[in-house]
């Protein structure tokens, strides 16, 4: 997992931790280890951030986007509302702080629409998954073709779209998380520990396509899902729903007879 702010440089040795910067060690140190003291840990140094940086320093933005981040982590796991409602209220904060020609206004828009999905997931309002939409688009449009987080924000788009079809169901909607969601595994190597879960990524908009009526995508959908879950490491917490899937898309291929 890389880095997430990359403004946030440490200072020299022996001298004390700059809050963002610590705030990312200790989030990539939740990531590897899945410790909740970590979290809160992490926000404490992105709060102390908050407060440090003036209003016209860019990495107030930063701070105010880590904030939505880590407090959208701590939902996912203790599920209480008002952290969701804390990660949307500081990821709007993020976006609304960024300064013009800000290079990181991207990843605090993406951040922002990673919990708008959480809030959509939970309470199923159109305004949540197209808010969250938008927001990804946008961040693509200012992401040169060949950044490096580009295949991310793409696989997201594909993934908001996808849900929101489930939802509300819309063809062309459907077809353009499709194409995202190509393009975001077209640009992730295969070495690339997400190269996986990009596969898996798609072969699930690809089975929802032929769920739509379109059955003929069954085959490479389950294409999709085999390489996935051969890439997927054994202990991957994805791996169970993925088999299910493998499962079901070999009974629909030996229905429809291909």
């Amino acid at each position: 997992m890389t880095r997430w702010f990359r403004r946030s440089d440490s200072t020299g040795s022996g001298a004390e931790e700059e809050p963002l910067a610590l705030a990312d060690r200790l989030r990539l140190e939740y990531a590897r280890t899945g410790d909740p003291a970590l979290l809160v840990r992490a926000a404490q140094a992105a709060e102390q951030a908050v407060r440090q940086y003036p209003a016209e320093d860019v990495r107030q933005a930063s701070a105010l986007s880590a904030l939505c981040m880590l407090t959208r982590l701590r939902w996912e796991r203790e599920r209480d509302v008002r952290l969701l409602e804390r990660s949307l209220d500081y990821g709007r904060q993020a976006v609304e702080a960024s300064p013009p020609g800000d290079p990181e206004l991207p990843r605090h828009m993406s951040s922002l629409a990673t919990s708008l999905q959480e809030a959509f997931d939970r309470d199923g309002r159109a305004q949540d998954i197209d808010e969250a939409i938008t927001l990804y688009r946008s961040s693509l449009d200012l992401l040169p073709a060949d950044h490096p987080e580009r295949a991310g924000i793409q696989s997201n788009l594909a993934n908001s779209l996808l849900r929101r079809t489930r939802r509300f169901p819309d063809p062309a909607v459907l077809d353009e998380a499709v194409q995202h969601a190509r393009a975001a595994l077209t640009g992730t190597p295969p070495a690339d520990p997400l190269h996986a879960v990009r596969l898996v990524n798609l072969g699930g908009v690809l089975f929802a396509l032929a769920q739509s009526g379109q059955v003929t995508h069954l085959i490479e959908a389950h294409e999709r899902y085999e390489q996935g879950l051969r890439e997927l490491p054994p202990g991957h917490p994805a791996r169970g729903q993925v088999e299910g899937a493998v499962r079901q898309l070999r009974q629909l291929r030996q229905r429809f007879g291909f």
